[in-house]
């Protein structure tokens, strides 16, 4: 019970804040001032085209502008990609509408990505890849994730809080 309490004190404190606040008073640095838990929102690129580095498909496209929808009402301190097409693209609309400037991860060195998301502050989100999603979810401290299915599977929104200490708080799985 100690544990909760401890965990969603912080949490019930940035609601409060959040309702309080004008919409323009909400920014990364009230977020750190309430003391929130960092929160990761991980996505695996929307629906593809076909060839070396595709584009995404205008269901993809859609589905990228679904996703920019869903997290409309989240403050991102930052949006990371990988440098493909695809990702990139799915990233776009989240960007845009949160005015962020896409981040360029390295999909080959997750061990590497993991240590510089953790040490960021916020609310995240990371575009990845079918073979890298769940495996950066679990690096993060979230839960056993089943494999993505690679042709039929675009739409899972990972949502990984993680507390101060990096230790893991919750996971939680969405469809977009």
């Amino acid at each position: 019970m100690k544990t909760i309490t401890k965990v969603l004190l912080p949490i019930l404190a940035l609601f409060s804040a959040m309702l309080m606040a004008q919409p323009n008073d909400i920014s990364p640095e009230s977020i750190k001032k309430v003391g929130a838990d960092k929160v990761f929102y991980l996505v695996r690129h929307t629906e593809k085209l076909e060839g070396d580095n595709p584009g995404l498909t205008a269901q993809g496209q859609l589905r990228a502008v679904r996703l920019a929808k869903v997290l409309s009402s989240t403050l991102l301190s930052k949006v990371y990609t990988t440098d493909y097409k695809r990702t990139r693209e799915t990233a776009l609309a989240v960007a845009q509408a949160q005015h962020a400037e896409p981040n360029i991860y390295d999909p080959r060195d997750l061990k590497a990505v993991a240590t510089t998301l953790l040490n960021e502050q916020g609310h995240i989100l990371v575009v990845g890849h079918s073979n890298t999603t769940t495996e950066l979810v679990e690096m993060l401290g979230g839960d056993k994730q089943p494999p993505i299915d690679d042709n039929n599977e675009f739409d899972r929104l990972y949502i990984v809080t993680v507390d101060g200490n990096n230790r893991m708080v919750s996971t939680v799985l969405l469809r977009y």
